[in-house]
């Protein structure tokens, strides 16, 4: 099975028609690196997935949801949004039946664990999440930042620290499914710390969801 999903399209002029209309927007990341263990656990996949379509299952018709990976930088299938626009035939139903069959068939793709984790990256370059208008934002993610901007290894460690954020993200309000999952307690406390600093400093509401 392919792992993109189809329909992509432009996420910004998605959101755009949504504030038009009072819609909500949810965005959906999915942490594409090797630590992340979304891509080796079945069972991890298994409830990351049931997470995410018990949040696609409340939406309204002309909310949006837009999915989108990261990992590398680059990586070109990180480029791809897929955004769908609820509707009578487009039901909430629909796609997240898709969205969960994504997700649980990703530890079968043994080749697609990628290098690196830019998760600043992702919240603070992707177009359409609409904060402006209190968009949902879920990632899947154990929350290790492994970039250019911050040693994953050190960070786990307690050794270093996620840069201040350099995005408004006030409005939206941000879940990480998966923070920590596996780690020793001390390393999930300090990460947890990290972040919820650095979402408060950006403006957004956030909350981890530690397996």
């Amino acid at each position: 099975m392919s792992s993109r999903l189809p329909f992509a399209l432009v996420a910004a002029w998605v959101a755009f028609a949504a504030s038009q209309t009072g819609a909500e927007t949810l965005s959906i990341g999915i942490d594409k690196s090797g630590s992340n263990p979304l891509l080796t656990n079945e069972n991890f996949a298994y409830s990351a997935a049931q997470y995410v379509s018990s949040e696609i299952l409340k939406l309204q018709p002309n909310d949006v949801v837009n999915i989108k990976t990261f990992g590398a930088r680059d990586e070109a299938a990180n480029i791809i949004t897929s955004s769908f626009t609820i509707s009578r035939r487009v039901s909430p139903q629909k796609v997240a039946d898709l969205v969960t069959q994504y997700i649980r068939t990703l530890p079968t793709n043994n080749d697609s664990a990628q290098n690196s984790t830019n998760l600043i990256a992702y919240l603070e370059f992707t177009s359409g999440l609409d904060c402006a208008n209190d968009g949902k934002v879920v990632v899947i993610t154990d929350g290790l930042e492994s970039s250019s901007l911050v040693s994953g290894a050190a960070m786990l460690e307690g050794q270093a620290e996620l840069p201040e954020p350099q995005v408004d993200l006030n409005g939206c309000e941000v879940t990480f499914y998966g923070l920590g999952a596996g780690w020793p307690p001390q390393s999930v406390r300090f990460v947890r710390g990290q972040w919820i600093s650095w979402f408060e400093q950006s403006g957004a509401d956030f909350k981890a969801i530690i397996p």
